[in-house]
């Protein structure tokens, strides 16, 4: 595993790496030429994402932590600031994960509550205790939260989702006014459905119990969410906005949510 140590190369900390949209995060940051730690909590997975960073010839850290556990997280961040020299120039927290989704509130219980808030709010907020100082001592620093258009809007049966979200974009507007002064940038991506193989896989499962195809499926679901433009989203789509946020376009936008739904929230 090659150090960032050896070289000049910027060094990037993505959660949520071990799949979907994360691991596509953090397989384009190293081919825009950074080394990348990169975050998830099944190893296997990890490591095929850590081959294909390793193509690039960049540097890749697999660390292998349940978000869910602070200890574990102030471990694993010890490991990385040791690995990159104590340097990070981009933290992306992707990690995340849905909750109940259907019963209102009064049908699940507070450790599936606290299960969503740990993982999708207090990981975020543990991870940039540690890491925003490195940046602002530093002068410069991008950090971009993943978040979701429920974070934006109520919806029934997702409570404990868009109550971590909702917090999350109140953490990205107080870092962002914290170390802004320090030359650090903080924002908030806020995507609508993402065609990540879960939710292909869920369209899937609905199409052959109705005996649907699984385009029809999509469809009705499409028109269900109020998608203007008539699409899901691509994890391609929200990487774009990744690498353009931390990109030189990125340079003098702060404290914003930027929202990827395909029309939903307009």
């Amino acid at each position: 595993m090659a150090s960032p140590a050896d070289t000049a190369a910027p060094v990037a900390f993505v959660t949520g790496a071990s799949a979907g949209t994360g691991a596509e995060i953090a397989r384009a940051l190293a081919g825009e030429g950074y080394d990348v730690a990169i975050v998830g909590r099944r190893q296997a997975l990890l490591d095929d994402v850590a081959k294909d960073i390793k193509a690039t010839g960049r540097g890749v850290l697999p660390l292998t932590i349940d978000l869910m556990d602070a200890n574990a997280i102030d471990k694993g961040l010890d490991k990385f600031l040791d690995w990159s020299n104590g340097r990070v120039d981009v933290v992306v927290n992707a990690a995340g994960i849905p909750g109940p989704l259907s019963p209102d509130i009064g049908g699940y219980g507070v450790d599936a509550f606290d299960a969503v808030i740990a993982t999708n709010l207090r990981a975020p907020f543990l991870i940039l205790s540690r890491l925003l100082p490195v940046m602002r001592a530093r002068g410069s620093g991008r950090v971009i939260n993943i978040g979701g258009n429920h974070g934006m809007r109520g919806r029934a049966g997702r409570s404990s989702y868009s109550a971590s979200k909702w917090g999350l974009r109140g953490l990205s507007r107080s870092a962002a006014l914290e170390a802004g002064p320090d030359g650090v940038t903080v924002n908030y991506i806020a995507p609508g459905p993402i065609a990540i193989p879960r939710m292909q896989a869920m369209w899937a499962s609905k199409a052959e119990a109705a005996g649907q195809s699984t385009d029809t499926v999509v469809d009705d679901y499409v028109a269900a969410m109020g998608i203007a433009l008539g699409r899901t989203n691509l994890p391609a789509d929200i990487v774009a906005m990744v690498l353009f946020l931390a990109g030189p376009g990125g340079r003098n936008i702060t404290g914003q949510e930027l929202v990827i739904d395909g029309g939903v929230i307009v």
